[in-house]
């Protein structure tokens, strides 16, 4: 999952660099890319929420995480 996450970044910073070169391509993803990007970063948010909740309901167990 952090691959696909450091994959999505260096493509959007690539984007953003492209835009602000003179003579450079510039490339402005279509409204269904962007859509799509948005659900992906939607559904890991939602996982990361998920995890938290689990990480809340096993410390109320007992359970101890280190970092």
């Amino acid at each position: 999952m952090a691959n696909r996450e450091q994959v999505v970044a260096e493509e959007l910073k690539e984007q953003s660099t492209s835009t602000g070169r003179k003579g450079g391509t510039v490339y402005y993803p279509s409204k269904r890319n962007n859509e799509q990007l948005m659900d992906e970063i939607r559904s890991y948010c939602q996982q990361a929420r998920e995890l938290r909740e689990q990480v809340a309901v096993l410390q109320q167990l007992g359970c101890r995480f280190s970092g």
